[in-house]
């Protein structure tokens, strides 16, 4: 009688694997596959001698580490015979292994010549991976099975290559897959997969009881509709429902985050590279000297936002410009960061204030936690935004409407440290389309239309636009904007103007401009109700208008967010009342008047701005202004720093000095000198600006010129050559050497 027999009947692996062995078995083809029926043989033996012993550390529970590769070896060789009748037992196999709980450890690379036991996790992953290409379809939809339930696993941390492997052949599998039901099984397991990571970072934890089943139906609200034979939306559905489902009854083998995290030593080879038909960057974020599976946990997370963004800022080439496998690609990059934001919690939301505050209070303990939740916002900044930024000029639809979900998103959800970022997009995507009244695309005004619609139903969203935006002298003016875009949207195009619009289409934008209009003033009515009632008629005070704080909105609307003014001890006892806030909003419209009399006539606007004060009388102060991002004009500030009127000299010359060229080479002292004004076409005014900053120069770098004479006359030759090399109207091009003879001698 075995050990295992007088143990009371075989261990948990061996009821796992005996009955898929055995039908490998029967499956093969003998002649064929007898090293494979050997090893299944073997594996029996050996199950059959084994029990269950909770000490081992090895991948299998309660399985030695030789013995653990053992057993699975007749997985690799079966996975690897690309023969499907020996496949699918194999596959069946894997996801009963990790569906139970019965794979455990961290799994990252393979190592080749450590022996390191995650190396096994990771060579199953990986065959599993592999036998896609068999072209089956029942075979690709076994490897999505196994793959989300590996992923699910609350006892296994698959991390780093391991995991962007994973995410690659779910990626291929939806673009090439057999069928269209198995492409919307891959994209439902991606986006399950994404769900699956992100809320182990928000949560820093491995075991998450309650994660969140994704819905079919609403991720193909937007794309690949298509897809659907019949009946594939229920299918797919109950298809994820059944492997997040078969983790139940695990937690009898759960092992503790320590023992996770090190029982099991990670790989440290390459993965090795497979020609596939997408390519995910495979570099790895540095996350800090904290080390442990919380860390890993959100450094992968980090890495794998960064990819998706990356893939969905893949261009076509030259060669196939119409390439439609990219754009299916960049499409569902798209869909999974929107779910990505759509169910992203407080770690998203942090900024910098928080971390100086909360840092300083407890360096010691929250310093690395705060640096990640930083890290994810700068995430946010560097790499979705950037995603939308490049997509934004595409015309497709689907990624039209995806790009504005996601702003929704981070509009509603993240708006506290993404303040300069909204205040591109909006005009960018929302009012472009919004302003355009007269040819605009109908999906495209009415994805616009829907998304105002939405958010003016929030209160805090329209008070934050207002305060942060229009009154706001640094931003632009986004609530006027929309205001006056559905209200011209309302009235319809003009009588006797041409329109590609349709009398219905007319009467459907005009009647959700005006919802959007009464949705507004109804929130705005709510929120003052709602000031009024609690006694508490203020409004936080907002940002100055310097760059310490450019990045920040009120934020007190936002779920777990903490408000803009809560950062600021100083400022909550100057509270700002309706008062105070309509002659910010009247300092704002004023200072527009003075800069746009400036981009008209410069010295009127100049005079115009002083007279109402809101710029000082002196040439310093007025210098300090024209340096200001105001919305002055390049050329007219150039214009007046030029003009030979006394104030306008004085002005010039504080200007100038207030510039630092201390050990700049000449020509990158030009430069930094002329990139915030353009000089002026006439030549006495050109002479004038160049003198001073010859003269500013010399008195940075005492040493670097004879006399300023000599740099006055190499900057003014410097500026002749680059007229003439750039100027269409010059037809007689100065002699290049001739110029710098000139300038030799002189210099000399």
């Amino acid at each position: 009688m075995s050990a295992s027999q007088t143990l009371g009947g075989p261990s948990r692996c061996g009821r796992a694997l005996g009955p898929y062995l055995d039908k490998i078995i029967k499956n093969a083809a003998w002649r064929k596959h007898s090293h494979l029926v050997s090893s299944c043989k073997s594996a029996l033996d050996k199950l059959d001698s084994i029990s269950d012993d909770p000490s081992h550390v090895s991948p299998l529970f309660g399985v030695s580490q030789t013995d653990a590769e053992f057993v699975i070896k007749p997985l690799f060789l079966a996975l690897e015979s690309a023969y499907p009748k020996v496949v699918e037992p194999a596959l069946e196999c894997a996801f009963k292994l990790f569906s139970v709980g019965l794979v455990r450890g961290q799994v990252e690379v393979e190592s080749h010549n450590s022996g390191n036991s995650s190396s096994v996790v990771f060579k199953l992953i990986d065959s599993v991976c592999k036998v896609c290409g068999i072209g089956e379809e029942s075979i690709e939809l076994a490897v999505l099975r196994v793959l989300l339930s590996a992923l699910r696993s609350p006892c296994l941390l698959i991390r780093g290559d391991c995991l962007l492997l994973v995410v690659r052949t779910c990626y291929n599998v939806y673009l090439g897959g057999l069928t269209g039901t198995n492409q919307i099984c891959a994209k439902s397991v991606l986006a399950q997969i994404i769900l699956i990571v992100f809320a182990r970072v928000e949560e820093d934890s491995l075991d998450i009881p309650n994660i969140k089943t994704i819905s079919v139906s609403e991720l193909l609200e937007i794309a690949d509709k298509n897809l659907n034979e019949g009946s594939s939306i229920h299918f797919c559905q109950n298809f994820i429902n059944e492997v997040m489902g078969a983790t139940e009854g695990v937690p009898d083998v759960k092992f503790s985050q320590k023992n996770v995290a090190t029982d099991l030593p990670n790989g440290d080879s390459e993965v090795s590279k497979t020609d596939e038909k997408v390519e995910v960057d495979e570099g790895q974020g540095k996350g800090g000297e904290a080390s442990g599976v919380d860390s890993k946990i959100r450094e992968d997370g980090f890495v794998l936002f960064k990819n998706i963004c990356k893939l969905s800022m893949k261009y076509s080439s030259q060669e196939n410009p119409d390439d439609q496998i990219l754009l299916r690609g960049k499409i569902l990059s798209l869909e999974l960061l929107k779910v990505i934001m759509d169910n992203a919690g407080p770690i998203w939301r942090s900024n910098d204030r928080q971390f100086l505050i909360l840092a300083s209070i407890c360096l010691c303990f929250v310093l690395y936690t705060i640096t990640q939740e930083i890290m994810f916002l700068s995430a946010i900044k560097q790499f979705l935004c950037l995603s939308l930024l490049k997509n934004s000029a595409l015309s497709v639809m689907a990624i039209f409407q995806l790009q504005c979900c996601i702003f929704t998103s981070l509009l509603s959800k993240y708006r506290s440290g993404l303040k300069a970022e909204i205040g591109i997009f909006f005009p960018m995507l929302i009012l472009r389309v919004l302003e355009n009244v007269l040819q605009p695309s109908f999906l495209q005004k009415m994805t616009v239309l829907n998304l105002l619609e939405k958010i003016s139903h929030d209160s805090q969203i329209v008070i934050d636009i207002f305060v942060n935006y229009d009154c706001d002298v640094d931003s632009p003016n986004i609530f006027e904007r929309i205001v006056n875009g559905l209200l011209k949207t309302a009235l319809g195009p003009t009588p006797g103007s041409t329109t590609t619009l349709s009398p219905a289409q007319d009467i459907t934008f005009r009647y959700e401009s005006v919802k959007c209009l009464v949705s507004i003033i109804k929130s705005m009515g709510s929120w003052m109700d709602l000031q009024l009632r609690i006694g508490d008629s203020y409004l936080p005070k907002s940002f100055e208008s310097d760059t310490s704080t450019e990045n920040t909105l009120i934020a007190s609307g936002e779920d777990g967010a903490v408000s803009d003014y809560e950062f600021h001890p100083e400022v909550n006892s100057e509270v700002s009342d309706a008062a105070t806030l309509e002659q910010r909003r009247a300092y704002k419209i004023e200072l527009q008047k003075g800069v746009s009399l400036f981009n008209r006539k410069p010295s009127k606007g100049i005079e115009f701005l002083i007279n109402t004060k809101k710029i000082g009388g002196s040439p310093e102060e007025v210098a300090t202004f024209l340096k200001k991002p105001t919305g002055l004009n390049e050329g007219m500030i150039g214009d007046y720093l030029g003009e030979r009127e006394e104030f306008s000299l004085r002005v010039m010359h504080a200007y100038v000095d207030s510039f630092n060229f201390k050990e700049m080479d000449f020509g990158e002292a030009i430069r930094f000198f002329l990139r915030g004004f353009r000089l002026p076409g006439e030549a006495q005014k050109i002479d004038r600006i160049m003198e001073k900053f010859a003269e500013r120069y010399c008195k940075c770098n005492p040493n670097s010129f004879t006399s300023a004479d000599t740099a006055y006359v190499l900057a003014y030759s410097v500026i002749m050559l680059n007229t003439d090399a750039h100027n269409s109207m010059v037809k007689d091009k100065v002699c290049l050497r001739n110029l710098f003879v000139f300038v030799f001698c002189t210099h000399l």
